[in-house]
């Protein structure tokens, strides 16, 4: 018996000790990927679901919202706001699970940030005052919560710069610069402002070159040693070639535009990288260097394509995720009002009009956003007009082939004009044709898709 035991105890002590080296090994894997984000976010994004993975085997929730909240970072930083928002939102459900109030607040500034994007503005600033009234339940008055509410003030500058609105961004900025006066310590001091004084410099570039060079100085100057050229460098080097710019001395302007592409390139992060982009191609364009200037034309439309898509999906999810909302309301309220019977039937079914109605405005409000990028690469003669159609529409060259295979390509681009609402004069200004010609497109593609005579064309072609 006493044998017995004592084999027992070997494999628990055996048990725990494997236990503890796995543990050791994570928490060392999760510093190494701590740092290479500082310096590779493509390099350390790799890592990050086999280290979630790790985290919650090892029910490590604390090690699990660092890396969620990471994710997230990652994919802002990137400007993938389609996977920004199912990260974020993932992000919100495990700290609130978790009552961590710091990552969620965080969750509702990245959520906010996708919102913004997609110009729904009362939604980004709900999730905002959200992420503030959370962090102000903690009276520990740490410095991560200091700096996540620094966060928020970041991220409300961030809405008014979608909302075009530079001056109100300013005003964050300024009071989250004047909050660093409560941190003591000189180094930390200047890590904070110097990263301020980098964001304020990017939002005086909208409309005060002169400030904004400035306070990119400022940041500069200002830098410890210790940290290496990062995001905050990368607006630094984009402020200083806009400055240049603008005094017409392209030499200077290039180097430093150029300084920032190699930092972005870098450390993997593309946040405003198209401002760069369209800055070099019009400097190419006046200098005459016309290889250089289609290099970067190139690269400006590979990347408006890939954020009209990533845009088009999160729009696609931030709808999916109101519907289910006004859903979970509807099923509450019918329940409620069943129970009153025939004396709230009638303002139940006022109401519920009412909410349809407005989801309607709203998903219309969304789709005439997205026909109105369409219809700017139909203006621009882009050819990548056809591959955005198709990914916003991807069921609609389908259903017309199956209605008719022998439709040529041609005939299918014209039905994604008309599906666009686009009139007969519209179509023949951006196709160069002329309106008779149009008219004979839509005569033949009545007769090949036996579309009665009696049947709006446009109305039809909106039900495929």
């Amino acid at each position: 018996m006493r044998l017995f035991f004592l084999l027992i105890l070997f494999f628990y002590s055996l048990g725990y000790s494997q236990s503890q080296k796995t543990r050791e090994e994570f928490k060392n894997k999760l510093k190494v990927n701590s740092e290479l984000f500082r310096t590779d976010i493509n390099k350390a994004y790799l890592d990050l679901n086999p280290l979630i993975k790790t985290s919650r085997i090892l029910r490590d929730s604390l090690a699990e919202m660092q890396l969620l909240e990471r994710k997230s970072r990652y994919f802002y930083n990137k400007n993938l706001v389609d996977s920004l928002i199912i990260s974020s939102e993932e992000l919100q459900r495990v700290s609130a699970q978790y009552e961590n109030v710091y990552y969620e607040a965080m969750a509702n500034v990245y959520i906010a940030e996708t919102y913004s994007v997609n110009k729904l503005y009362d939604k980004a600033i709900v999730h905002l005052n959200n992420a503030y009234s959370i962090l102000q339940k903690d009276q520990s008055k740490s410095k991560k919560i200091f700096y996540a509410k620094a966060n928020v003030l970041s991220s409300f500058a961030n809405v008014y710069l979608d909302k075009d609105e530079p001056r109100n961004a300013a005003k964050k900025i300024r009071e989250e610069i004047k909050s660093g006066n409560a941190i003591q310590d000189k180094n930390e001091f200047a890590r904070f402002q110097y990263v301020n004084y980098s964001n304020i410099s990017s939002i005086y570039s909208q409309y005060d070159l002169d400030s904004a060079f400035f306070f990119a100085k400022k940041s500069v100057e200002i830098r410890p040693s210790a940290i290496s050229d990062d995001k905050s460098m990368i607006t630094n080097f984009t402020v200083f070639g806009k400055y240049y710019m603008k005094k017409k001395n392209y030499e200077e302007s290039v180097k430093n535009f150029h300084k920032a592409l190699k930092v972005a390139q870098r450390t993997g992060i593309e946040l405003n990288i198209n401002d760069t982009y369209k800055s070099l191609q019009k400097i190419y364009t006046l200098t005459g260097r016309k290889d250089s200037a289609d290099y970067y034309e190139n690269k400006i439309k590979q990347n408006d394509l890939q954020m009209l898509q990533s845009k088009y999906n999160s729009l696609q999810e931030v709808i999916s995720k109101d519907e289910q909302e006004q859903d979970k309301k509807l099923t509450r309220n019918f329940f409620i009002w069943g129970l009153s019977i025939l004396m709230v039937l009638s303002g139940s079914v006022f109401f519920y009009l009412k909410l349809k109605k407005k989801k309607t405005v709203e998903n219309n409000q969304n789709l005439h956003e997205l026909f109105n990028n369409l219809i700017i690469l139909v203006q621009n003669n882009d050819p990548a007009f056809m591959f955005a159609f198709e990914n916003a529409f991807p069921d609609f060259s389908g259903k017309l082939l199956k209605l008719n295979p022998d439709l040529q390509q041609s005939e299918i681009e014209f039905c994604a004009l008309l599906k666009l609402k686009l009139t007969t004069k519209e179509i023949a200004k951006y196709t160069f044709i002329e309106t008779r010609t149009v008219q004979n497109k839509k005569y033949r593609l009545r007769k090949k898709l036996e579309i009665p005579q009696s049947v709006d064309i446009y109305n039809w072609i909106d039900t495929v």
